[in-house]
């Protein structure tokens, strides 16, 4: 591949160059992928090189964008899963669920949609999943029914029942007699 076939890569974000060379900028001392995300450097300011052990020991750094330090990057993956533990973690608060998956600083409706992607439920059908798993956890081990509603972030008790019944077929009255020991 001639330098300015690399470089074409670079300008067209390649991904199909991607582990075939990276390149590296003078300017700011970081090497990328050819399909890194960030702005085009000035071609003059712009070398090659074969492999990413060759770029660092000629003193260049990583790019945090495309991580050309690591054989495979998921970004989109690693985007869900911080979603998915923002939610395991805040559940039961709407509020600072709703500030923590705001800081990810991605739109809703596309976070939602990837999520679907990796995991098979949208965000609001994974956040009643956790809040029910809880809330079943917590019936058996002897909270009562209103405890484990509003402990689990159900803002009513009517909220807390018909999520309740979706998840598990079921009423925790029910559940409870079915499965307490």
């Amino acid at each position: 591949m001639t330098d300015e076939e690399k470089w074409m890569s670079v300008i067209e974000n390649n991904t199909e160059s991607d582990g075939k060379f990276f390149y590296a900028v003078k300017t700011t001392k970081i090497f990328c992928r050819p399909s890194c995300k960030s702005k085009a450097p000035l071609r003059s300011n712009v070398t090659f090189f074969n492999n990413r052990q060759n770029a660092m020991d000629e003193g260049y750094r990583p790019c945090k964008r495309c991580r050309p330090d690591l054989l495979e990057f998921f970004p989109l993956e690693e985007l869900t899963q911080s979603a998915q533990s923002i939610i395991n973690k805040y559940f039961y608060d709407k509020n600072e669920l709703e500030k923590q998956i705001q800081n990810l600083g991605v739109n809703k409706s596309y976070l939602n949609k990837l999520f679907f992607q990796f995991y098979g439920k949208t965000i609001s059908q994974y956040i009643r999943f956790i809040r029910i798993k809880k809330a079943k956890i917590m019936l058996l081990e002897g909270s009562t029914i209103i405890e484990s509603a509003f402990e689990c972030g159900f803002e009513s008790m009517s909220a807390f029942y018909s999520n309740f019944k979706k998840e598990t077929g079921c009423s925790p009255k029910v559940f409870y007699r079915n499965n307490a020991k």
